[in-house]
């Protein structure tokens, strides 16, 4: 090897020794690298404060909180605020300038009032307040223009000011079980509300104005005292949820029957005399419940119903139903019991879905022969009328499982009603009977016969307890 190449040589080594050497020590005084992770939610003030710039949520809830720091005004980041189930009674000021709030969560606090700043927090999609004690709600409320959820139910508010028809973004309102008696006009211009809830209050009218909420799906107006509804509510047409039970109701309007998309119509506890016409025009109406009311008859259009199950008439003043009122292929269950029903006329001949019909609590003296032709029948309670027997046509009743006729005046039955084989409980107390027949034994199904209050031949009971082997037999 000449001089040149070991000078080369040499060179090359150093280069490659120094090289190694300066990783090996790179490795090893390397510092650990640190990862700061974003805090996003904090549940302490003093934690948020911390992390000012990068905490968007603070979780106080369910903290005995009494009060709230004023430092709280230094998190000008958050977006969502948490001060739900404490007991709270004032909002310090410094909260309103949380301008990128976007969630306020407020309930179940001992708020008596809700400061004019509230209307600061312009950027506000959900407010929820409910479990309070507020009586009114600031006009600030109404710069809120980006509200979609209202939710104060649970308070004793008495007014709803007319501000709240700026908010244009408004979806749910939530006004359940405070102290109003009026809703403000301008809610008319909240157009895209889809549910308002107004149950437990004191309303007695509702302002013409809230027909214009053509995308109301959700109106819930239980136990007020309302004696009218607008006449254009069936403008109302998206609205598949209307509750209106419990009011002063006299009347229904006409456009009522614009409501294609309800499932359900229960109007109890009110004071109707009589429904309109067009409600037969409810295309998708499963359930109507017009019990506890005051009708005296009901519209043959009711036939139109086309899908309605169950049709709930108890407690009523009606005296009589005739023609195809009831003659639903759909219909499974009918309550016609606490009326004054003395004829029972219908066509029913139609009702092949028929299970229960109930006519307890009427006057009816005749067995009602129409219904005799809806074999699949499985309850049949004529208790409390007059009837005076029980026709042989009732065994073309082949489905019934329970026929009660206690507290008429039935003095016969039939002799081979054992025949409907599918009876479990037949109830024939408190009648005329003297005598009964001895051949059920034969109803191979029959669980419960109660013959308690009738004036058997003691020879006859005698007989009866013989004879019968059914595990509830009641005769005394």
């Amino acid at each position: 090897m000449n001089r040149k190449s070991k000078i080369l040589f040499v060179v090359l080594f150093i280069i490659a020794y120094q090289s190694g050497y300066c990783q090996k020590k790179s490795k090893k005084k390397a510092p650990t690298e640190v990862v700061t992770k974003l805090t996003k939610e904090c549940y302490s003030v003093e934690e948020a404060l911390l992390n000012r710039k990068s905490v968007t949520i603070l979780n106080l809830e369910n903290q005995r909180l009494q009060s709230i720091p004023e430092d709280i005004g230094k998190l000008t980041n958050l977006q969502v605020l948490k001060l739900g189930y404490n007991q709270i009674e004032k909002l310090p000021e410094s909260i309103f300038k949380l301008t990128n709030l976007e969630k306020l969560y407020l309930n179940n606090n001992k708020l008596s009032s809700l400061q004019p700043g509230i209307g600061a927090l312009v950027n506000l999609r959900e407010l929820k307040f409910q479990e309070n004690n507020l009586v009114i709600l600031p006009e600030e409320i109404g710069n809120l223009i980006r509200l979609e959820l209202l939710q104060c139910n649970d308070n004793q508010l008495e007014r709803i000011p007319e501000a709240i028809g700026n908010c244009h973004e408004l979806q749910t309102l939530d006004l359940f079980n405070n102290r109003l008696k009026t809703i403000p006009s301008k809610i008319g211009d909240c157009s895209m509300i889809r549910v308002i809830d107004l149950n437990w209050n004191r309303l007695t009218a509702l302002p013409d104005e809230i027909c214009k909420l053509t995308n109301l799906e959700v109106l819930r107006l239980e136990k007020n005292s309302l004696q009218k509804l607008p006449i254009e509510l069936g403008n109302l047409n998206k609205i598949n949820e209307l509750l209106i039970t419990e009011n002063q109701l006299s009347e229904l309007p006409e456009s009522i029957g614009k409501l294609i998309e309800l499932n359900e119509l229960i109007l109890t506890k009110n004071k109707l005399t009589s429904l309109p016409e067009s409600i037969g025009e409810l295309r998708n109406i499963k359930i109507l419940d017009a019990s506890q009311n005051q009708l005296e008859s009901v519209p043959e259009s009711l036939g139109k119903l086309s899908k309605v199950e169950e049709i709930y008439l108890h407690n009523n003043n009606l005296k009589s139903l005739t023609g195809e009122t009831l003659n639903i292929p759909s219909l499974k269950t009918i309550n016609l019991s606490l009326n004054k029903i003395s004829q029972f006329n219908c066509v029913i001949d139609k009702c092949k879905s028929m299970e229960s019909i109930d006519f307890e609590s009427n006057n009816l003296e005749f067995f009602p022969e129409s219904i005799t032709y809806v074999n699949g029948i499985q309850i049949l309670n004529l208790n409390k009328n007059k009837l005076t027997d029980i026709p042989k046509s009732i065994l073309s009743l082949t489905a019934l499982k329970q026929l009660l006729v206690s507290e008429n005046e039935i003095v016969t039955l039939p002799l081979n009603l054992y025949q409907l084989n599918m009876l479990e409980v037949l109830d024939l107390s408190l009648n005329k009977l003297q005598i009964i027949p001895l051949n059920f034994n034969q109803a191979t199904n029959l669980k419960r016969l109660d013959l308690h209050g009738n004036p058997f031949y003691k020879w006859h009971v005698k007989q009866i307890k013989e004879k019968l082997k059914i595990s509830e037999l009641i005769i005394e």
